[in-house]
């Protein structure tokens, strides 16, 4: 197993190589090495890690042509498969989940912990809003009207039929579950689709993930 750096459209780039690549590759959006305990068991097995620093852009649309840039790169790069596996956690979930409906070609799942599906409810009222709203070209008085959140955008995502993993807690005082994870589980439910969900009862935004991860990993590896 070796890392390798480099930089690429002025973004430090971050990969972890398996002994045995097999080709396939997890691209996690943010906080590349925090709770990867999934991501280290499936390394393993020869999953390639991916990651790429452009955070403080919130899946805007910029991020996303940025993404779509780096996404050639790294697949020539190190002979990938086409379609990633997305880990989106916490504020990734706004990477991850934007990509994913942008170019679903080039996605072969998404697994959101924790995700931030509305930005109304985070960062919006935290010290970071101001940060978001010039990112997506909008002021306090008209974010309220705003459709660009991945919440506003289930029945598109949906329709793409790509496979779809959310852990989160319900005692998440960062992330409102009832606003993000929770409210992707209630359409779901709703409307009849099938995921793979894990509700973590009475926990917090932190730990990501889980401790025995087989779930995540069966996830990633079911064809």
């Amino acid at each position: 197993m070796r890392e390798e750096t480099f930089e690429f459209n002025g973004h430090k780039a971050e990969i972890i190589i398996p002994d045995n690549p097999n080709g396939k590759w997890i691209w996690k959006t943010e906080f590349f090495k925090a709770f990867d305990q999934a991501e280290v068991a499936l390394c393993n097995k020869g999953y390639t890690r991916v990651y790429y620093g452009i955070s403080d852009m919130y899946g805007s649309d910029k991020a996303i042509r940025l993404m779509r840039a780096f996404y050639h790169e790294v697949v020539k790069r190190y002979n990938l498969d086409k379609k990633a596996i997305l880990f989106g956690f916490s504020r990734g979930a706004l990477y991850a989940f934007n990509f994913a409906l942008f170019y679903p070609e080039y996605t072969s799942k998404l697994y959101l912990d924790a995700p931030v599906m509305d930005m109304k409810c985070w960062p919006m009222g935290t010290r970071l809003q101001d940060q978001m709203l010039a990112e997506y070209w909008q002021t306090e008085e008209n974010f309220p009207n705003f459709k660009g959140n991945p919440i506003d955008n289930l029945e598109e995502f949906f329709s793409l039929n790509i496979p779809l993993l959310i852990i989160a807690g319900t005692a998440d005082m960062s992330v409102a579950f009832e606003k993000s994870a929770g409210a992707v589980i209630e359409y779901c439910k709703k409307n009849n689709i099938e995921i793979t969900a894990v509700v973590k009862e009475n926990v917090g935004h932190h730990p990501h993930s889980l401790e025995d991860t087989t779930i995540i990993e069966e996830f990633c590896e079911n064809e």
